[in-house]
């Protein structure tokens, strides 16, 4: 698909039947997906001030794991559950989680996804199992800010500075700075209507790629000091959490990593491999190629994402011995 060739999904049938859930409903939980990230937390907090300011709501934004902190200039972003009471809602609404697993509440919680409460399922990801009531999935949108953007033009919602902000945000983090291949002529147009409505970009750019602790700095150090590309071509990278405890540093302090590693000319996919403190091994994939389909990798580790863009997570931990990578699982 190039640039020029694409035209934005339209849902009117989905779109009215969300906007009908939503305005029929009093308590929304707003869920975003396991690991978040600046997509899936502008569009939350884009969502729950237009139900809480516009709509009269009562809102919980909840996630498994916390917002990262390139995401904490947002407004309400300490608002965050990290855990469900799905006594409360009478309706469930989902953005950005790419399958029913990325919502992590699933194993926990049988009747998440059973329809006795109805769940509108808003994403972007070409591994969605649709798992909601009404499913909005436009797996051409370069972010699910982008897709709650023209949902919100469809409900004649009002977007202010501070929504306009949280939906750029989740722009400008899912096209990389605008300089991924999914930056399509309708995320420029939708960034350029948001800047007109008083996006603040110059904090979202500082937070995103301009703010860097030390930590964070020593964390692509080593990453960057590992990095080596084997005879298939794939440039691969680890850190286990002994790693992550000598620096000071937290399995967050890896975003936009992975970008640097998928930057080597002869690379065909970048792999960055790290665990975390609760003991599960992540994967970040990347590949600049178009005959390269990454979301089918992740799927059979358990994850998902996009062609180009994908990751996992799974039970495991990491050890390195001379250059070798050696994966166990308990």
């Amino acid at each position: 698909m190039t640039p020029s060739s694409y035209t934005p999904a339209y849902f009117p049938d989905e779109f009215a039947a969300a906007r009908d859930l939503l305005k029929k409903a009093q308590r929304i939980v707003i869920f975003s997906h396991r690991g978040p990230d600046g997509d899936t937390v502008g569009a939350n907090l884009a969502l729950r001030r237009v139900l809480t300011k516009q709509w009269g709501k009562e809102v919980r934004s909840v996630c498994v794991d916390a917002p990262p902190r390139s995401s904490s200039f947002l407004p309400d972003f300490d608002s965050y559950l990290n855990e469900l009471d799905l006594g409360w809602p009478d309706l469930l609404v989902s953005v950005d989680c790419g399958s029913s697993a990325m919502i992590a509440f699933g194993s926990t919680t049988p009747t998440l996804f059973d329809g006795s409460i109805p769940f509108i399922n808003l994403d972007h990801h070409p591994s969605n199992d649709e798992f909601g009531t009404v499913n909005i999935v436009d797996a051409k949108a370069a972010a699910a800010c982008q897709i709650l953007y023209r949902f919100f033009v469809f409900c004649e919602a009002k977007i202010d500075r501070q929504i306009a902000t949280a939906l750029l945000h989740g722009l400008y983090y899912d096209t990389g700075s605008f300089m991924h291949s999914n930056t399509n002529p309708d995320v420029l147009q939708i960034a350029s209507e948001l800047l007109w409505k008083g996006a603040d970009f110059k904090t979202i750019v500082k937070n995103q790629f301009h703010t860097m602790p030390v930590p964070q700095l020593r964390v692509y150090g080593c990453i960057l000091e590992r990095a080596h590309v084997n005879d298939k071509g794939v440039t691969v990278s680890t850190l286990n959490q002994d790693d992550f405890d000598s620096i000071g540093a937290t399995a967050d302090d890896t975003t936009g990593a992975i970008d640097y590693l998928n930057s080597i000319p002869d690379g065909k996919v970048a792999c960055l491999l790290y665990e975390n403190r609760k003991g599960e091994l992540k994967g970040s994939l990347r590949t600049r190629r178009d005959d390269i389909n990454l979301s089918k990798l992740a799927g059979l580790l358990g994850g998902g994402g996009h062609a180009k863009a994908s990751g996992f997570s799974m039970p495991g931990h990491l050890s390195m011995d001379d250059d070798q990578i050696r994966i166990t699982r308990d």
